[in-house]
């Protein structure tokens, strides 16, 4: 069950990233920024499942990673499309260093 919700929340995490630079626009933080805040926050959602499998989606602290999750999407989607490119070689170097599955 544990390695099917880490499979399912990598998923989750790539069909949001997807979205996310497929609206891109202008503007917004660097892309080595945002990949870093992005993995940092993926981290801490997995770790919260580690330490909790059990852990309810209404949980609080999950809710408020959740919604930085979003504020650091919607910063995503306002980047260029170089800088979008930039940002997924970054994700992809960041989120290997880390150990998240499904980079």
């Amino acid at each position: 069950m544990n390695k099917t919700l880490k499979a399912t929340l990598a998923i989750l995490i790539i069909v949001s990233l997807a979205l996310a630079v497929a609206s891109c626009g202008g503007g917004g933080d660097s892309p080595k920024s945002l990949a870093k805040q992005y993995v940092d926050t993926t981290k801490a959602m997995l770790k919260m499942h580690e330490d909790n499998p059990n852990l309810s989606l209404t949980d609080p602290k999950l809710v408020e990673l959740g919604k930085k999750q979003e504020g650091i999407d919607a910063k995503i989607g306002q980047l260029s499309e170089a800088d979008g490119k930039i940002f997924l070689e970054e994700l992809e170097k960041a989120a290997k260093a880390a150990g998240l599955p499904g980079f």
